[in-house]
C-alpha cells in the first residue's frame, strides 16, 4: 500500500510483481538444491580460501587446486543432443535474422546458379505457335515465396516466441497457477520431440530425396518430357543445348535440398506456434486463477498479441503455398508469361478480351504439394485460435462487467475486441479459398488480387487500440 501509494491498481501491480520476483526465487532454490547441496559449498570454499593463508609456504599448485575439487565432483554430466531443442533455439529471437540469412544465402546461390547455366530467363515450344516462358527470375514460388513471404514468417515467429518467453514467468506468478515454476520452456519444447524428428525426417527424406526422385531425377536420366510439368530445370528435355543432363541433375538436387531445408524451418514455425498457444491454455485455463482486474487484463493483452501473431504468420504461409500452385497452374497453362496468363484471364472474366487460356497435358504435381502445407498451416491456426480463445471468451473481469454495464461505451468497444476474432478467420476462410480456385474459372486472377490486397491490409493491423481504448474507457467510470 506504501509503494502503490493506496491507489488499488497499484499496489495491485506491486503485488504482481513482488509474486514475480517470488517465484523466480523459489525456481533458483530449487534448482541450487537439484545441483547437489550446493547450499554447503560456500563454507567449504571459504575454508579451503583461507588454508594458504595460514600454511605460508604451502605450494601454489594446492592453493590454486583446492577450491576446485568440490565443483569438479558436481559438475552435471554432458547433455545429449535434443533436436527439438535445437531446433527452438533457431528461432532465437535475439538473432532473429539468422533463418532468413541462411535462407536468401543459399537462395543466393541457387539464384546465381541458374544465371550460369542459363536458365534464369529460357522459353520453349510445348505447342506449336507458342513461346513459354519457364526461366527460374520468372518462377514466383522460388523468388516471391520463398526468398521474402518465408523470410517474414520467420521473423514473426522468433519475435513471438521471444515475447512468450519474456510473459511466461510473470505469467505464471500472476495466475497463482499449480503449474509449477520449474516446469520451463525447454521442458514444454521437449515435450514434442518426436514431431521434431517426424519433420526432420519427412522434410529431408520425404520432400528432398522421394520428391526430387520422382520428380526430377528419374524424368531426366528417361529424357521423358511427355508427363511432367516442365519448369526452368525439366526444360533440358526439350532444349539439350542449354544445360546438360548431369548439369540438371547436379542443379535440381541442389534446388530440392535448399526446399528440404525451407520447409523445415517453415514446419518448425508451425510448431512452435502451437505449442505456444498450448502452453498459454494450460497456464490461463486453470481453475484456481483469482480473478482479480490485473489478472485479465494481462490474460487479455497477452492472448490477444499471440493470437495476432499466429495469425499473421498463417496468412504468411497461406500466401506461400498459394505462390505455389500459381506457378504449377501457369506452367501447365498456354500463357506466355505468368503476367500476360494474370492479366489475360482478368480480361477475360470482365469481356475484355475473347480468347480464355487452356491447359497443357501436363501432371501439376505442386498442386498436392502446396494443398497439403495450406491445410497443415489452417489445421495448426483453427488449433491455436480454439485454445486462446476459449480462455479469452470470458476474459473480461466481472467487476468490470458489474461497473460498466450500462456503458454502451464499453460495450461497444468489447465488440469490437470479439469482432476482431471474426475478422481473423475470416480472411483466413477467404484465402483458402483463393488457394482452392485458383485456375478453376475465369477471373480467379481477379480473386486473387483481392486476396493479396485484404492480406496485405490485414498484416498492418493495429489490434491493441480496442484494449487500450477499453481501459481508458474504465479510468473514466
Amino acid at each position: 500500500m506504501v509503494f502503490g501509494c493506496r491507489d488499488p491498481e497499484g499496489t495491485s501491480e506491486w503485488q504482481v510483481e513482488l509474486s514475480a520476483s517470488q517465484s523466480r526465487l523459489k525456481a533458483r532454490r530449487k534448482q541450487k538444491e537439484k545441483a547437489g547441496g550446493l547450499g554447503e559449498q560456500p563454507a567449504l570454499d571459504v575454508n579451503q580460501a583461507a588454508e594458504p593463508q595460514n600454511v605460508p609456504h604451502a605450494p601454489k599448485l594446492d592453493q590454486a587446486a583446492a577450491p576446485k575439487a568440490p565443483d569438479a565432483e558436481n559438475v552435471p554430466p554432458k547433455q545429449r543432443f535434443n533436436l527439438a531443442r535445437a531446433s527452438e533455439a533457431l528461432f532465437n529471437g535475439r538473432s532473429s535474422l539468422n533463418l532468413p540469412v541462411a535462407i536468401w544465402t543459399t537462395g543466393g546461390v541457387l539464384w546465381f546458379l541458374a544465371f550460369i547455366f542459363g536458365v534464369h530467363s529460357v522459353t520453349y515450344n510445348p505447342v506449336e505457335g507458342l513461346d513459354k516462358e519457364v526461366g527460374f527470375y520468372w518462377s514466383i514460388s522460388w523468388t516471391v515465396g520463398e526468398m521474402a513471404v518465408l523470410p517474414l514468417f520467420l521473423i514473426l515467429v522468433s519475435e513471438l516466441l521471444t515475447f512468450w518467453k519474456e510473459e511466461r514467468l510473470p505469467s505464471l506468478a500472476v495466475t497463482k497457477t499449480s503449474i509449477e515454476a520449474n516446469n520451463s520452456w525447454e521442458q514444454k519444447v521437449g515435450s514434442f520431440s518426436f514431431s521434431y524428428w517426424a519433420i526432420f525426417i519427412i522434410c529431408f527424406l520425404g520432400i528432398f530425396f522421394i520428391q526430387w526422385y520422382g520428380i526430377y531425377l528419374r524424368p531426366l536420366l528417361e529424357s521423358n518430357s511427355e508427363n511432367p510439368m516442365v519448369d526452368w530445370i525439366l526444360v533440358t528435355i526439350s532444349r539439350p543445348e542449354i544445360m546438360s543432363i548431369s548439369e540438371a541433375i547436379f542443379v535440381s538436387m541442389f534446388a530440392f535440398l535448399y526446399s528440404g531445408m525451407i520447409y523445415w524451418f517453415y514446419f518448425i514455425g508451425l510448431l512452435l506456434l502451437y505449442t505456444l498457444a498450448n502452453d498459454f491454455y494450460r497456464i490461463y485455463i486453470n481453475p484456481e486463477l483469482q480473478p482479480n482486474e490485473i489478472y485479465q487484463r494481462k490474460m487479455r493483452a497477452n492472448g490477444t498479441k499471440i493470437m495476432t501473431g499466429i495469425f499473421r504468420c498463417v496468412v504468411l504461409g497461406i500466401l506461400l503455398a498459394t505462390c505455389i500452385k500459381v506457378n504449377a497452374a501457369y506452367l501447365i497453362s498456354d500463357g506466355e508469361t505468368i503476367l500476360d496468363w494474370l492479366i489475360g484471364d482478368a480480361l477475360t472474366a470482365l469481356g475484355v478480351n475473347s480468347d480464355g487460356w487452356s491447359w497443357l497435358e501436363q501432371n501439376p504435381s505442386p498442386f498436392f504439394t502446396s494443398f497439403l502445407l495450406t491445410f497443415i498451416t489452417c489445421f495448426v491456426f483453427f488449433a491455436c485460435f480454439a485454445q486462446i480463445y476459449w480462455v479469452l471468451d470470458g476474459c473480461f473481469p466481472s467487476k468490470e462487467g458489474q461497473s460498466l454495464k450500462g456503458n454502451s461505451q464499453v460495450q461497444r468497444l468489447v465488440s469490437q475486441v470479439k469482432a476482431l476474432w471474426f475478422k481473423m478467420v475470416s480472411v483466413v476462410v477467404l484465402l483458402a479459398v483463393n488457394f482452392m480456385v485458383v485456375g478453376k474459372f475465369y477471373g480467379f486472377s481477379i480473386l486473387l488480387f483481392g486476396s493479396v490486397v485484404i492480406s496485405a491490409y490485414s498484416l498492418l493491423w493495429r489490434t491493441r487500440a480496442p484494449e487500450e481504448k477499453l481501459k481508458q474507457a474504465h479510468e473514466l467510470n
